[in-house]
């Protein structure tokens, strides 16, 4: 460990007996448990913000979560002798979620869920209410549709057009049109007043709920074993209520730095997705992440409705525009073109669970 993380770590009350490197961070196993250590480079309010998001699931309960270790000042960023800024979290013993495996993905839901219930009536102060609001959805959708119009026209002036370019002209009207129905339906949907009540109740969402962020418990000898296979969690089998909602303690939630006021239903979205992308949009997966949540926080049927048309909108196919649009236009990698290509081949799939999903709706 360097000299200048040593000196950061000497405003902490713990005695450290190991240390191991992480990705970009140190592992520090000490008197007080497993703790991660690492240069921070945030700024402080939206570290406050994060903070007491953290210390609202701790008094309600949900003790899991990587909560800032304060220093001997009672302070949750530390400094070395040249100004640089470091934070300690706690930290678990664990493996990430496994997307592909389906009882732990309904165990992530069903903990998405919990999360959401807790995450309400946070006593945020009036600045932080003011600058963590999520972006209007409406707004964002027609920014969106009007960049994915753009680029069709760049490409459709260019002479000379390479394989993405070809396919991506190929798939176009598809995830436009795609694009504008989302952005239509959700005009005349419920969004806006959902939204006003979840920035009334301070609802919050994690804002990053993949598998990185979520970590299946384990012990110290397990985690570092690389064959270890977590009993009950290889099953593809949907889980009962009982066993879904009985999980909650094996599960822990990390790195809330995404944080933000606003619709929860986008947290079980971006999980969602996911998730199904992983699994080639297999309905089975789809259908039991959302019955497993709805078990533990019962989703409305206008919740239902935005999440249909977040789904609906072309997500995917918009981001991989935007990276090529903003980076070298003369060369795009074949790694852009096999997701380019992946992305059209998986729309089938996905418009078939879409339509199993309206149909409830």
């Amino acid at each position: 460990m360097e000299d200048r993380s040593q000196e950061a770590l000497k405003r902490y009350h713990l005695k450290i007996y190991n240390i191991y490197r992480a990705r970009g961070a140190f592992l520090l196993e000490t008197d007080a448990g497993l703790k991660l250590h690492k240069c921070f480079e945030g700024s402080r309010n939206r570290a406050m913000f994060e903070n007491k998001v953290k210390e609202h699931l701790l008094f309600h309960g949900y003790t899991n979560t990587d909560l800032f270790v304060k220093t001997m000042e009672e302070d949750i960023i530390s400094e070395d002798g040249a100004g640089c800024q470091y934070i300690m979290k706690n930290w678990f013993w664990g493996e990430e979620c496994n997307l592909r495996e389906l009882s732990q993905v309904e165990y992530a839901s069903a903990n998405l869920a919990r999360l959401h219930n807790i995450l309400k009536d946070v006593d945020f102060t009036k600045e932080q209410l003011e600058h963590n609001i999520s972006p209007d959805l409406m707004e964002t959708f027609d920014k969106r549709n009007r960049e994915l119009k753009r680029v069709k026209g760049y490409i459709r002036e260019k002479k000379q057009k390479n394989e993405f370019e070809l396919l991506y002209l190929n798939y176009y009207e598809t995830f436009y049109e795609q694009g504008l129905l989302a952005a239509e339906r959700l005009a005349h949907s419920a969004y806006a007043e959902l939204m006003e009540q979840a920035i009334k109740e301070r609802s919050v969402c994690h804002g990053n709920y993949t598998y990185h962020n979520i970590i299946l418990l384990k012990s110290k000898s397990d985690a570092m074993s690389k064959t270890y296979v977590p009993p009950g969690w290889v099953n593809k089998q949907p889980l009962s209520a009982t066993e879904i909602i009985g999980a909650g303690s094996n599960i822990a939630t990390t790195n809330f730095e995404k944080s933000y006021i606003g619709l929860q239903i986008f947290d079980l979205y971006q999980f969602l997705r996911k998730v199904m992308e992983k699994n080639d949009w297999d309905i089975l997966y789809g259908s039991n992440v959302i019955e497993a949540y709805d078990q533990v926080k019962p989703l409305t049927k206008e919740e239902l409705q935005v999440l249909y048309l977040l789904l609906l909108y072309p997500e995917k196919f918009w981001k991989i525009t935007n990276f090529y649009y903003n980076g070298k236009k003369s060369w795009v990698s074949g790694r852009n073109t096999q997701k380019l290509s992946m992305i059209g081949e998986q729309n089938e799939k996905k418009e078939m669970f879409l339509h199993k999903l309206e149909s409830i709706l």
